[in-house]
């Protein structure tokens, strides 16, 4: 199965680009089409509804991987407390999660793939120049359109799926297709990308899932549980050794202390006889300043 998926999504990634690399003109069709729909003005209530579904998504894609991360810090700081999932399974997501959309989509591409959004091309009232998906020669500086990290985030969300039980993995991978095609629609109703845009992240995504879930459960290489929880209790120990250093615990600095220590007070009858302050261990006994102004009194 899992060399199936290889082969669909690679697949997949060579039609794309030979598809929208010979024929360009299918992105500003597209992009067109929506563009004179114009649902902003033309439906402001599904507007404003596709505007609350995309403040949301990240909230879905938060509360899909924090199960993760508690894991995480579980091992990392408790390692021999019980968990909801394996260590195993908490790395999947983290890593398919920050090397994917994190790394790949919203870092490497669309901050330096400067090819610009529909809106910024000068067939859709922009000033920059259409570039095709392969050219990164664009005006566009910084979160550009090629790829749609909204959609990558999306479709992210199959590797959540995957490690649903079996009988219900199908269900929660229909489920997460759904979203994702949703996700990607409204980016292109509302202008946001151009068709290759949303259909290269959605396989790029793909793909990483595909090789983070190899490296860690099908290929020969993957590391052991022990392993995997090894490494996540040397990541807390190096943790709490930083945290030492640039927390000091709570005290005198070594610097402040004496150092000598306090000469002991005399007990009562102790001094007396060789000229010491025993004399001080009387409760009634004036401090010295006291006692000197007391005799010049009494001569008087």
């Amino acid at each position: 199965m899992a060399r199936i998926i290889f082969i669909i999504l690679a697949g997949l990634a060579v039609l794309t680009g030979l598809v929208f690399a010979v024929a360009p003109g299918i992105d500003l069709a597209v992009a067109s089409f929506f563009h004179d729909v114009g649902i902003r003005e033309a439906m402001p209530r599904l507007y404003r509804a596709i505007e609350v579904a995309r403040k949301l998504e990240p909230v879905v894609t938060t509360l899909a991987v924090a199960p993760a991360i508690a894991v995480l810090a579980i091992k990392m700081f408790w390692p021999k407390r019980p968990t909801l999932m394996p260590g195993r399974a908490a790395l999947f997501l983290i890593l398919s999660l920050v090397l994917g959309p994190g790394l790949l989509v919203n870092t490497v591409l669309k901050d330096h793939w400067s090819r610009p959004r529909p809106g910024m091309v000068t067939e859709f009232g922009g000033a920059m120049a259409f570039k095709p998906w392969w050219d990164p020669r664009g005006a566009c500086d910084a979160n550009c359109s090629f790829v749609s990290g909204e959609t990558s985030s999306a479709v992210w969300l199959f590797a959540p799926a995957l490690l649903v039980p079996v009988p219900w993995r199908y269900v929660a991978f229909a489920g997460v297709a759904v979203y994702a095609a949703g996700i990607a629609f409204m980016r292109l109703l509302l202008g946001g990308h151009f068709p290759s845009d949303v259909i290269f992240a959605a396989i790029f995504t793909g793909l990483v899932i595909w090789c983070v879930h190899g490296l860690l459960f099908r290929w020969r290489t993957r590391p052991s549980d022990q392993a995997i929880d090894a490494s996540f209790e040397r990541a807390g120990t190096a943790l709490r050794r930083l945290f030492a250093t640039i927390i000091p615990s709570s005290g005198v600095a070594s610097n402040e202390l004496p150092l000598t220590p306090p000469p002991e007070r005399g007990r009562v009858g102790e001094g007396v006889a060789d000229g010491t302050d025993g004399e001080s261990a009387d409760p009634h006994a004036l401090p010295p300043p006291f006692r000197g102004r007391e005799s010049a009194n009494s001569g008087l």
